[in-house]
């Protein structure tokens, strides 16, 4: 039975642990920020398939009294020398690992330290390195495996990544637009619309056409657009690199002339924050485009909207069903789910 961790966004922690504990042997034991630990009794090939996400890993440590102060740095790199990595075999059942591989650490811990990650890096990598004769690198893009150290509170939790590359990073982003949005964010706003395979599925504001992307991939029949050129470019790109068949139009979503009743789930990002400006009043913005969006929702169909300005927000008619708050681009916009 393998030990398995998955990182994801805060707030979409729940998505992903419904998402890991689909797969076939696998049962969640934790959900906790921004992790998942799960156990495996069957293949791991699927949890390489997984999307809601960021990244997945072999749990090969789990560290206590790793506090806040700077005296602690001793601590992961005695604890590091004494790390089992013999689960490394297991991610050479996905691809070739060398008898003595290159490693980097990723490292991240919540709330304020009296010491930097780097800190934390330097003192994983030396007691790594004495332990196994491996060989650290700082570019992940040279590496043969990826060591993950993610602290919460004082406990660290200490992985081998499954995959070559995070599960965050599909190949298919080629080309980015301001606020596009992460894919596993976007598989999670699919997840909450509850889109299955055969559904007209509508991203009235697609900037580099992610959420249009992972909807088709899941078999759903998407179409979307944007008024700025230079997304609906993006989109397109992605969706060629892709492979898939996605409608994107250059439109303005104040003003869409889809049928009424045309979508059966319609998930989008709409602009706001920092990264994506609007030449209208937002409240004005978010009006016009709701109304257009309620007009061409199919009946019995769901709404999700990703958004820092929830009371802008108005669909008449329909419930909304949860409100979440979520971490990203350094701000906490909210994932409203309407039915």
């Amino acid at each position: 039975m393998m030990r398995v961790f998955a990182l994801t966004t805060r707030g979409l922690e729940a998505v992903s642990a419904d998402e890991m504990g689909a797969v076939p042997g696998v049962t969640v034991k934790e959900v906790a920020y921004r992790r998942v630990a799960v156990t495996c009794g069957a293949s791991l090939a699927p949890l390489l398939r997984l999307r809601t996400v960021d990244d997945v890993f072999l749990n090969v440590g789990t560290w206590s009294g790793i506090t806040r102060q700077r005296s602690t740095l001793v601590r992961p790199g005695e604890l590091s020398a004494k790390l089992g990595l013999r689960n490394c075999a297991h991610c050479a059942e996905f691809r070739p690992i060398p008898e003595s591989p290159a490693f980097p650490i990723t490292a991240s811990f919540v709330g304020k330290r009296n010491y930097s990650t780097d800190e934390i890096k330097q003192a994983c990598a030396e007691g790594i390195a004495q332990r196994t004769g491996w060989t650290y690198t700082p570019d992940d893009t040279e590496a043969d495996l990826n060591v993950r150290v993610f602290i919460e509170h004082e406990q660290a939790f200490v992985g081998l990544r499954l995959g070559e590359t995070p599960l965050r990073r599909r190949p298919y982003k080629h080309a980015h637009v301001p606020g596009s949005l992460k894919p596993s964010v976007a598989a999670a706003l699919l997840a909450l619309a509850e889109v299955s395979p055969g559904m007209h599925v509508l991203d009235p504001c697609c900037e580099a056409g992610t959420i249009l992307i992972e909807a088709a991939l899941g078999g759903a029949l998407a179409q979307g657009g944007d008024r700025d050129p230079a997304a609906v470019a993006a989109a397109r790109a992605n969706a060629v690199a892709a492979g898939v068949l996605i409608d994107i139009q250059e439109w303005d979503a104040r003003a869409l002339s889809l049928g009424d009743g045309s979508n059966d789930r319609i998930v989008t990002n709409l602009p706001w924050g920092r990264e994506v400006q609007v030449d209208a009043a937002p409240k004005a913005f978010y009006r016009l485009t709701c109304s257009k969006m309620r007009r061409v929702l199919a009946p019995g169909g769901r709404i999700v909207i990703l958004s820092n300005l929830p009371r802008q927000v108005d669909l008449p008619g329909l419930c909304c069903n949860t409100q979440t708050e979520i971490s990203l681009f350094g701000q906490t916009p909210t994932v409203l789910v309407f039915s």
